[in-house]
């Protein structure tokens, strides 16, 4: 709903010159600007440049890792 709001308060107010939905899209653009400030970013827990050549296996504890040919 909210983002169908955003695309006619879009259409309507920023390209139809309509006062009130300029106003709805704004509101609506600093809504969706707060919740991406606010969210939770994800823990890098390891970080590492790969030389060119270099792979990397990603695997749990659960299973041995499979090997892909490329």
């Amino acid at each position: 709903m909210a983002r169908y709001l955003y695309r006619r308060a879009q259409m309507k107010g920023l390209l139809g010159g309509s006062r009130p939905w300029t106003v709805i899209w704004a509101a609506l653009l600093g809504l969706r600007l707060l919740r991406r400030v606010l969210r939770d970013k994800p823990e890098i827990l390891y970080r590492e440049e790969l030389a060119p050549g270099a792979t990397l296996v990603i695997s749990t504890k659960d299973r041995d890792p499979r090997v892909v040919q490329a």
